[in-house]
This record gives C-alpha cells, structure tokens and sequence, in this order.
C-alpha cells in the first residue's frame, strides 16, 4: 500500500501538468537576399516538396491538395531532431507574395503565420509560432526542453539555408 501511494504522489505533478498544455508564441525572421515574389515561390515549392533546401531542418511534402499556396492544402511536415516532431499544416489564409496562414495538428496544435515583406529589393521573412504540444510526451518533457530556443535554431538554419539557395539559382 505505502508503494502505491509513493508511486501516486510521484505520479501525481506529471498527471496535473499533463493537463496544463503549455503554449508557446515564437516569431522567427530573417533578411532573404531576393524579392517577396522570388522568397515567396521558393517556400511554396519547399512546402510542397518540390525542393529541399530545408534539410536537415525539416522536410514537406505536400499531401492534399495543387499547391500549399492554395486554402485547404495539407502538408506534412517532420523535424528530425531528438524527439522526432511530425504535424500537418492545413492552409487556412492566402495573399501571394505577402502571407500565407497555416493551422496545425499533429505533435504541435496552433497555427502559424508567414509573412513577406519587401524591404529595399530584399524580402524580411517572418513566422509566428503560435502552439501547444498536443503529443502526451512534449506535454510532460516541455518544462525540460527549451522548445522556443530549439524551434528558432530549425528556422534560423532554414532562413539560411534559404538565403544559400536562392544565391545559387540567380
């Protein structure tokens, strides 16, 4: 008996943060050495699958739909990293060459706005992170893993990545 309650006490600030989802608002950005329209194209063809510059950051591919560029496309989306993450991005909002909204499901639950920017024949390349882990083991590991430090290294890396592909197709 002394086990089990031990056990239950031990237990017990998993299961009650468990229930506390943690949420998180991150808002990445970076100078991209092209126009909206260029940086624009480029992530479409990314999120659809059709390059991949991203990697080893994350990898697309597009699942429904002709275009994530195009409301109500669906893409599937993985960052490898300790804990491997998959969600699925639904296209919810669109004006090309300026923004596109995304809402996800999957290991994280929110949504995410891009946004294109021309600044002096250059794009300022944002986007807001707005999630919650959803995944039952980020639940409990978030307080451990510093998740908005780790989501700016993928972007940051991808932004750069970005920037190095866009300079060898001109």
């Amino acid at each position: 008996m002394k086990r089990q309650l031990l056990v239950f006490v031990l237990l017990l600030p998993i299961f009650a943060y468990g229930c506390i989802t943690p949420k998180y608002d991150v808002t990445d950005e970076a100078i991209i050495n092209a126009s909206p329209d260029v940086v624009y194209k480029a992530m479409m063809d990314e999120y659809d699958g059709k390059t991949n510059w991203s990697m080893p950051y994350q990898s697309s591919k597009l699942r429904e739909g002709d275009s994530c560029g195009n409301v109500g496309a669906l893409v599937d989306i993985t960052v490898p990293a300790k804990i491997q993450l998959k969600f699925t991005a639904k296209t919810v909002e669109v004006k090309d060459n300026e923004m596109i909204r995304f809402n996800y499901e999957g290991d994280f639950v929110g949504e995410g706005l891009w946004k294109f920017e021309r600044l002096d024949g250059k794009t300022k390349l944002s986007l807001r992170w707005r999630v919650s882990p959803s995944r039952l083991l980020l639940r409990i590991l978030a307080p451990f893993i510093p998740i908005e430090k780790d989501h700016s290294k993928v972007m940051q890396g991808g932004f750069n990545n970005l920037n190095k592909f866009l300079e060898r197709k001109s």
